[in-house]
């Protein structure tokens, strides 16, 4: 996946300037990791035997959170780099055969873009509501070793959001509004439809739109696809550090706004729609750009919610 390892190593080691021997501990050289940000304190230390089971041999569970370098283009209109950031809880099957983890995602931010001559960024907001209605995905996890800076990654953990697929990663992800799940998205893998995942009577899932140039659309129905993998060096017991790669499909299937002159909202047109589709911005990684991967262990029980709730205090400010 990534050819990183003795960079980051190498990084990480300069970073944090490596262990000083402990003067209290006969034998030296042992590191604290128990800072409030989650860092190797003082240094990484490689070669040392670690653990990431629950202790017992079950799957260990650790809150991850990708920093992902964006690369935004909004119909040629705005092309512009930033950050967003994406959580998940990962839980690592490290002692099952085969090995797998299996990936909850529980937050996904798209960035705010300005517009030249808008007074306000145009926003598209997904409703943290929706992110119970996912289910976890389970994917190939590989292991090199069983010594701290050895490598941990798996496969990219795919997400749809409204959209039902044969092969979530490469099958076309649909646009038209007539194929239209049959059993209204009860089956995982169909032929690719559409289907209302968010229970609110429109297909596909609902955006909260703000500040779209030139039209005054309050609500956007999109089909989305977004995926995660990650590459980490085990740090310890309780932290994994690395890289990760992402993709993130959005496609407007409907919207509804407020015509020019009018106080009432209905449904866009065709053109609307398109005029919609053309000015969502379009994400995609920064070429060269590594994004970071910090996986910090948590209780097997942590919810969503709860993550969320504490990502100051798990990955550091």
């Amino acid at each position: 996946m990534f050819a990183f390892k003795p960079l980051f190593i190498a990084f990480l080691a300069m970073a944090t300037n490596m262990c000083s021997p402990d003067t209290s501990d006969n034998n030296g050289g042992n590191c604290s990791v128990n800072n409030s940000n989650n860092e190797p304190d003082g240094g990484l230390v490689c070669d040392e035997p670690y653990d990431i089971t629950d202790g017992n041999g079950g799957p260990g569970v650790f809150a991850a959170k990708v920093t992902q370098y964006v690369h935004i283009n909004a119909a040629g209109i705005v092309e512009a780099d930033t950050i967003s950031r994406l959580y998940m809880l990962v839980a690592y099957h490290v002692n099952d055969d085969p090995m797998f983890a299996r990936v909850q995602l529980c937050k996904l931010e798209i960035p705010a873009v300005m517009v030249p001559g808008q007074p306000a960024p145009t926003q598209m907001t997904m409703s943290q509501g929706m992110f119970a209605n996912l289910e976890p995905v389970d994917v190939n996890l590989y292991k090199e070793g069983d010594t701290t800076c050895s490598t941990l990654s798996f496969d990219p953990a795919v997400t749809l959001f409204g959209v039902r697929l044969n092969d979530d990663f490469n099958d076309t992800v649909p646009t038209d509004t007539s194929m239209v799940c049959s059993d209204g998205g009860a089956a995982t893998h169909q032929n690719p439809c559409l289907w209302d995942m968010d229970s609110d009577g429109e297909l596909a899932v609902t955006l909260e739109a703000k500040n779209l140039p030139g039209i005054d659309v309050k609500e956007v129905y999109m089909a989305m696809r977004s995926w995660t993998s990650a590459e980490g060096i085990v740090a310890n017991d309780d932290l994994i550090l690395g890289e990760a790669d992402w993709g993130l499909e959005q496609y407007a299937v409907g919207c509804r706004l407020i015509p020019v002159g009018a106080t009432e909202e209905r449904y866009c047109n065709e053109g609307e729609k398109d005029v919609v589709d053309n000015v969502n911005p379009k994400l995609g990684p920064i070429e060269g750009v590594p994004n970071g991967y910090m996986a910090v262990r948590v209780p097997s029980d942590m919810s969503c919610e709860e993550l969320l709730s504490q990502v100051d205090d798990l990955f550091g400010r």
